[in-house]
């Protein structure tokens, strides 16, 4: 067996498995769609973790920081390319299908950057970014952990994703984060 037949199998295995929890789950959120405000509200913070809101954090302290916060920025832009590689390859091999394709009574309220669900891109990103700033950057985390969970949950509120895609990308990302963060330090002195 190889690791690409058993990460398909437990793909397919999760994937009906959960999907009968995930959809009560993500039928119940749905229904709260209908207050304008907070669909407005994780519709942006979908669009924040597109890229925007790393930007202005990247250019933020390469301008103010100092060689920590440059250290760090240069560890968070190595690790968003390592989050894309493996998000990018596990989607490739699990190949969930995404949620409204699966429920014919949920919508997508945003278009996916991509054909599959697991893991989702964002969060794994959103959180391999606060591993990454948390570990370097300590008292950081208070901003970016919640800015990290939110960007998670809209992409299960705009029905991108299932919970469980965002789940696994946050661990995921958290850990390459905060391990690549370490490794870095460690190196550095």
């Amino acid at each position: 067996m190889t690791v690409s037949y058993l990460l398909k199998e437990c793909g397919a295995g999760m994937s009906y498995r959960l999907n009968y929890i995930e959809a009560v789950v993500l039928r119940s959120l749905s229904r709260w769609r209908k207050v304008r405000l907070l669909t407005f509200g994780f519709s942006m913070c979908s669009r924040l973790g597109d890229g925007p809101l790393w930007a202005a954090v990247a250019v933020t302290l390469l301008l103010f920081g100092q060689s920590r916060e440059r250290l760090a920025v240069a560890t968070a832009a190595m690790v968003v390319v390592l989050a894309i590689a493996a998000f990018s390859s596990l989607k490739k091999l699990v190949r969930r299908r995404r949620p409204f394709e699966f429920l014919a009574d949920l919508s997508c309220l945003v278009q996916p950057p991509d054909r599959y669900s697991f893991p989702s891109g964002h969060t794994m990103t959103a959180f391999s970014l606060y591993g990454t700033f948390a570990t370097m950057l300590p008292g950081s985390g208070w901003f970016f952990c919640p800015a990290a969970l939110l960007i998670g949950l809209s992409r299960i509120f705009l029905g991108a994703h299932y919970p469980s895609d965002v789940i696994v990308g946050g661990l995921l990302g958290a850990g390459l984060g905060h391990t690549v963060a370490l490794g870095a330090l460690w190196l550095l002195g």
